[in-house]
């Protein structure tokens, strides 16, 4: 009889670095001949996914569950022989077989009764008061710009409400205005039809209002259709308006507490061990991370490096004198330090040690104005320095300007205390391993997950901006050492291969059904 497996991913739908893992231990487990499927709570476009991530899904189903309680998915993971719950901060108990918990760092379970009462009593209440959007499906990618979110749209977005919401409006900004173009736009709820009760054209602004007046509509998606034309290319939602005291409140409550209202969309509640316990492995992506795992939980875990498709990043024969850095720019969390780069790099120019050479940055910028303000800080920094900024860049054009720098730079965690704050660190460091395999040398900084992924004879690790500055200059004017370091970091890239984590996986598998 066939075995049975699936991977949960509640995040599945986003394509970003925790779904790399999720999608390769789905491929890992179809090849070793499981009846797979990942289990999401968004529809996932399929060949989106594949061409982003480089991972083939025939023979993998990816069911869209309706949104459940803990307890419900709980239950749903009887249903398989092994299950993998990799959803960042769901840590619901495990029912299967063969229970495995992938983390990428940690939240804490003892918690202070300030923290009980928060995440135990006042978000849930919240989450039931509130009336909001709860999931936003088939956009292409978010813009901020003049205080406003634009929601790029594809031919078919949509939006799920947590609540019923019997009226409410929509605006769209046309980059291109046409009654052409507005009078083929559709609405269908759950593929039936909806027509809006009226709408309204702001030729000025190129922007349209449609309204309307539904029942029964709580998690059902709400789909715009965009019709086959050369003006539907640029589109984007730029308003979304609730008829409800409710939702005002609700935008209030993210405007002042936005972290708060980040756990409305999922994130830890109050876990016990007993949760975590019945699962029978816990994998996790570092030494970084499996320390805090045990600080934090008393539990021990396997360490799993995470898969990085380094066969897709090659070095240029033409490299040229760039410092390169990817992340987004965003002032919460993990912070990338792209502001302390800056400053760093200005002053490898203002005493001449970096001649002809050039920083630059690959990201794109959150959603939201203080994570624009930031980027605009460190656009004022930039000026008449040989800095550069390619946001939003598609991946073919973010392989090619790494292959054709020289160095990496990475500061995620500087001037921060693990022993308070350890998930501001990096957890390991994808971009520095897909850096490497484009023939970069890393200078990182010595923290979180980077001192894992870098030797002595492939790069440089650093304790502060004086060093990274120092080892940079050691690089720039060593030509014959740089060249040997890029070597060194190509080869050093390959350890973290995408098949070798399968085949790292593949073994813990086999030994498990052995041993059971």
């Amino acid at each position: 009889m066939t075995k049975t497996a699936a991977i949960y991913d509640r995040w599945l739908s986003t394509l970003g670095g925790g779904e790399q893992v999720a999608f390769a231990y789905a491929e890992t487990l179809r090849d070793l001949g499981f009846k797979t499927t990942m289990l999401t709570h968004s529809v996932v476009d399929s060949n989106k996914a594949e061409k982003k991530m480089g991972v083939k899904l025939n023979d993998i189903e990816i069911k869209v569950l309706p949104l459940m309680s803990s307890q419900k998915l709980s239950e749903y993971t009887e249903n398989y022989d092994v299950f993998i719950n990799t959803s960042y901060l769901d840590y619901f108990p495990n029912r299967s077989k063969c229970g495995i918990l992938s983390i990428f760092f940690p939240s804490q379970i003892f918690l202070t009764p300030y923290e009980y009462v928060k995440r135990a009593i006042v978000l849930p209440s919240f989450s039931h008061f509130f009336i909001y959007p709860s999931h936003f499906e088939g956009f292409r990618f978010d813009e901020y710009k003049k205080r406003t979110i634009y929601k790029w749209m594809s031919k078919k977005s949509s939006i799920i409400f947590n609540k019923n919401v019997k009226k409410f409006s929509i605006t769209l900004f046309c980059r291109t205005m046409a009654i052409s173009l507005i009078d083929t736009i559709n609405f269908t709820l759950e593929d039936k039809p909806v027509v809006p009760v009226r709408r309204r054209l702001y030729d000025k602004s190129n922007k349209v209002t449609y309204f309307f007046q539904l029942e029964n509509n709580a998690h059902k998606r709400f789909t715009i259709h965009l019709p086959d034309s050369t003006y539907a290319v640029d589109v984007a939602l730029v308003k979304l308006t609730i008829s409800s005291f409710r939702f005002v409140l609700y935008n209030l409550f993210k405007q002042y507490f936005p972290k708060w209202e980040m756990r409305l969309h999922g994130g830890p509640g109050v876990t016990k061990l007993s949760d975590l316990n019945s699962y029978q492995k816990i994998l996790t992506i570092s030494n970084f991370s499996q320390k805090w795992i045990r600080r934090y939980w008393g539990l021990s875990s396997l360490v799993l490096y995470p898969p990085v498709n380094v066969e897709n990043f090659l070095s240029s024969f033409k490299k040229k004198n760039w410092i390169t850095h990817v992340g987004r720019f965003f002032v919460t969390g993990h912070n990338k330090k792209q502001l302390d780069l800056i400053k760093a790099f200005r002053k490898l120019i203002d005493e001449k040690k970096a001649r002809n050479w050039e920083l630059h940055f690959v990201g794109s910028v959150a959603d939201g104005e203080k994570h624009q303000q930031y980027f605009d800080q460190c656009k004022f920094y930039a000026q008449n320095y040989p800095i550069f900024f390619h946001t939003d860049v598609p991946f073919k054009e973010l392989k090619i300007i790494l292959s054709q720098s020289k160095i990496y730079w990475h500061a995620t965690g500087l001037n921060e205390d693990e022993k308070k704050s350890p998930i501001l660190f990096e957890h390991f460091g994808i971009t520095t391993v897909e850096a490497m395999a484009s023939g970069c040398v890393p200078v990182v900084i010595n923290a979180g997950g980077q001192k894992e992924i870098v030797t002595k004879e492939s790069g440089f690790l650093w304790n502060s901006i004086l060093e990274l500055i120092d080892y940079t200059h050691i690089l720039i004017k060593n030509e014959k050492l740089l060249q040997s370091m890029q070597e060194k970091a190509t080869s050093r890239a390959k350890y973290f291969d995408k098949s070798e984590f399968r085949l790292r996986f593949q073994e813990l598998i086999k030994i498990y059904f052995k041993e059971n």
